[in-house]
């Protein structure tokens, strides 16, 4: 197990700003991005834990791990898991500070820059998210591996929010002050948990999506417009 402490991150308020309409920006939307972008700096703690678990294989709907036999469940997408000799498991977070000082500001009537900096937690979150699947691969390269796709509860048919349960059960997730709430959402908000197959038999060496399998791939914001 390891806690990564030193995640760089930096959003910019290019990126901001392509989360909206594309071209030419309002004045006042271009001040609240870069408004944003400087208090997100003083805002995020970003922090990862994860580990390493061997696989003995998959029985059902269940990937089972080694040396004990704990199993977690992944639904009728666990061929995704087939090949893999070992799972990166991890859990990531922006911490806390960022969405209280969002909703401040919403409460406080400052509606445009409580959304931007709100934009930017979601934006330095990928980031995370970005530097976990970069380790991944790093690790099963050193080995001449490949990697499956990053599974997460919650974005995956058949792998609801409740299998954060299983899969926090396996990390000291307090330590990075993570928990999981009595609705299996995770606390912060902007947290993820997330699971990486590695192991010889997979093609690719990048830790690609599983949008195809999304449980909201039809009404994701994300996929306006795109055939992918």
């Amino acid at each position: 197990m390891a806690i990564l402490r030193d995640v760089h991150i930096q959003v910019t308020t290019k990126q901001l700003l392509a989360e909206g309409e594309r071209g030419r920006h309002q004045p006042s939307l271009v001040a609240a991005a870069e408004k944003a972008v400087a208090l997100s700096q003083s805002l995020l703690a970003p922090l990862v834990v994860h580990d390493e678990f061997k696989t003995l294989g998959i029985a059902g709907e269940r990937v089972q791990l080694a040396p004990d036999g704990r199993s977690l469940s992944v639904g009728p997408k666990v061929d995704l898991l087939a090949p893999a000799e070992s799972l990166q498991i991890a859990v990531y977070t922006i911490g806390a500070a960022l969405e209280i000082a969002a909703s401040d500001l919403l409460h406080s009537g400052e509606p445009l820059l409580a959304y931007m900096l709100d934009c930017a937690g979601v934006l330095a979150l990928g980031e995370i998210g970005q530097r976990v699947r970069d380790l991944t691969e790093e690790q099963a390269a050193a080995r001449g591996w490949g990697v499956s796709p990053a599974l997460s509860p919650g974005s995956l048919v058949g792998l609801s929010l409740t299998g954060q349960r299983e899969l926090c059960s396996l990390l000291p997730i307090a330590d990075i002050d993570v928990r999981l709430s009595k609705y299996c959402v995770l606390e912060p908000h902007k947290s993820v948990s997330v699971l990486i197959g590695m192991g010889a038999e997979y093609e690719s060496h990048q830790v690609g999506s599983v949008c195809r399998f999304c449980s909201l791939r039809d009404r994701c914001w994300r996929r306006r417009g795109s055939t992918a």
